[in-house]
């Protein structure tokens, strides 16, 4: 029998406290249990009055461990209370006028303290919230307004005695997880966005791909393993049209780049990168790393992404400041480093874009709908956030509980990070490029859709997010946010992309992670030409892609390819918006000036 708290039926609902061993008649204990039953229900209903469930709180994998044993009740979890929003329509209305050129409210950035001002939680919302959590025995840890978060810890019990859940566990005790939506008093329901830590099925991949190695090579421009020439800085220059943009020293000068990782990078190969491809050498006024965490996670194996995130935002904006912000998976706030890192990002509010190359899986809907909060928070900043699609085609990615690890699904699934209305979602392509006899790329070619041997595009139907109104017409039976918005060139083997030290090791990177960081870059070309931060690019971006005229707006649509994957069957590229590339890839000249030809 299933012991779940010190008050609670097995089906997590209040109820009398089990008597113990000691035996009574029949009668007596019909008797004692009615009025046990109801003094506890007659103090829940003067207490905390009704219970409201929280639906979307519920990881999907969460249904594999019902036939799990109960977790140990004495477990100590450590839990969020993501604070909700207040006046979410106003905020709604402000987003459309800050891209709306009509509208006063046109580019009228808020700061962080007119944000929290505005739409945050009051403080008597907050106290309401941290009473009730300290009436039922858990302790309070922290508490931070900005972020919209209230820590606390508590055991296994308490856990399920205060939101009516039952937890289980598997026999190593290595995941838990609750089997049904937490249930808290109906006053503090409208207050609460999601409540995190009843699970630690949480988990983060990055969206890159490395292919090859080949130590002591003498030229990075050199045939490589016979996958043929690679891409490095200049060749993306060329390919993409930014090298009118860069002679006219329209590079990012004066603006600024987060890259959100839970690694650090290793800063000796980013040095030689730039200086193997002439990019500006870094120092402390235009390069950073942020301890999200305060503690330094080191070079771990996302240390790739990490050093590829800052190669290609680099790359785009070579003038932009980058700072990095590192989250530490083992030494986490949140219980995922990478998610400490993106929250810092946007609460910091330092830099007008922030890249995110990764995808989560293990993650129910309400922790995606938080973290769609905080990218409007970021939007009406003004700040352009790009995140990659992922490697894995149409499948995408959920949690392996035999793993603990992200892989890929056996059905149709997006990178919901990416699915987030105030989000670019990039997608990947593939090419053969044109090189001349010394390597170096001479200009564009037709791409397709990014699906080869080592991945594919992500891209597909969000089942969290509904269609934005920037998306109105498109695919309208589906009702929902489609992604990606626009693509990048992915693939590791046409043409695969350099990164780290290129002048004492051969390496070739793709995936959409070469996107994400790129179009962080081209946002802030055109913020260093309009003197301003840019904000959510979307309601622009598809208007432009809408005109279907490459020559005047820079947006080349890709019309080939699909993103099948794994015995799932994906889209197809094609004419327009689609939902393997998006409106397709970009001419940086073209576009810069027809974005904000306006």
């Amino acid at each position: 029998m299933l012991e779940i708290g010190a008050d609670s039926d097995s089906d997590g609902s209040t109820g009398a406290r089990r008597l113990g061993a000691r035996r009574i008649s029949a009668a007596a204990g019909a008797l004692v249990l009615a009025l046990i039953t109801l003094a506890s229900t007659a103090h829940a209903a003067s207490s905390d009055g009704a219970n409201t469930v929280l639906t979307g709180n519920l990881p999907e994998e969460a249904a594999e461990f019902a036939s799990e044993p109960a977790a140990p009740t004495g477990r100590t979890l450590t839990m969020h209370v993501a604070m909700a929003l207040r006046s979410r329509a106003e905020l709604d209305r402000l987003l459309e006028d800050q891209q709306n050129p009509a509208s006063p409210d046109y580019h009228r950035w808020l700061t962080s303290a007119e944000f929290s001002a505005r739409f945050g939680p009051g403080d008597s919302d907050i106290a309401k919230v941290t009473d009730w959590l300290k009436r039922q025995g858990f302790k309070v840890t922290s508490v931070n307004a900005r972020a919209r978060d209230v820590a606390f810890t508590g055991t296994v019990a308490k856990a399920q005695n205060a939101f009516r859940v039952r937890i289980a566990a598997t026999a190593d005790g290595a995941l838990y997880a609750s089997l049904n939506e937490p249930s808290v008093p109906a006053a503090l329901a409208g207050l609460i966005d999601s409540i995190h830590g009843l699970d630690n099925l949480l988990r983060s991949a990055p969206a890159r791909r490395l292919i090859s190695t080949d130590a002591g090579s003498s030229s990075p421009d050199a045939h490589l393993n016979g996958f043929g020439n690679a891409f490095g800085p200049g060749d993306m220059a060329t390919f993409y049209d930014s090298t009118p943009l860069l002679n006219q020293q329209i590079d990012g000068h004066g603006t600024c780049i987060a890259i959100a990782e839970d690694s650090n990078l290793d800063r000796s190969g980013a040095d030689a990168f730039n200086a193997h491809f002439g990019l500006p050498a870094f120092n402390a006024g235009n390069f950073q790393t942020v301890l999200a965490d305060g503690t330094d996670p080191g070079v771990t194996s996302d240390g790739i992404e990490a050093m590829v995130d800052v190669n290609y935002s680099h790359a785009a904006a070579p003038g932009a400041k980058i700072v990095v912000y590192v989250g530490d998976p083992n030494n986490s706030n949140s219980g995922s480093g990478l998610l400490d890192a993106i929250l810092l990002a946007v609460n910091d509010d330092e830099c007008g874009a922030i890249s995110i190359s990764f995808s989560f899986c293990g993650a129910p809907h309400k922790f995606y709908k938080q973290l769609g909060s905080m990218f409007a928070q970021g939007a009406a900043l003004g700040q352009s956030i790009f995140v990659s699609t992922g490697d894995e085609g149409a499948a995408g990615l959920v949690l392996s509980k035999a793993q603990h690890a992200c892989v890929t699904a056996r059905k149709a699934t997006v990178n919901e990070l990416a699915g987030a209305p105030q989000v670019t979602a990039i997608g990947g392509t593939q090419f053969t490029p044109n090189f001349d006899g010394n390597g170096n790329d001479v200009g564009s070619v037709a791409e397709s859709a990014w699906n080869d041997a080592s991945g594919a595009t992500g891209g597909g139907r969000s089942k969290v997010f509904k269609k934005p109104q920037f998306q109105a017409g498109l695919f309208p039976k589906d009702k929902k946010r489609d992604l990606p918005d626009i693509s990048l060139g992915a693939s590791p083997l046409s043409p695969g992309f350099f990164f780290g030290d290129p002048a004492t090791e051969f390496q070739l990177v793709g995936g959409t992670s070469i996107g994400a960081p790129y179009w962080a870059g081209i946002s802030q070309l055109i913020a260093q030409s309009t003197g301003d931060r840019v904000g959510n690019i979307n309601t622009r971006l598809y208007q432009l892609g809408a005109m279907a005229n490459p020559g005047v707006t820079g947006i080349r649509d890709v019309t080939s390819g699909s993103n099948s994957f794994g015995n799932v069957a994906g889209f197809n590229a094609g004419p327009g918006f689609d939902k393997a590339t998006g409106w397709g890839t970009v001419d940086i000249g073209l576009f810069v000036p027809a974005y904000i030809g306006r």
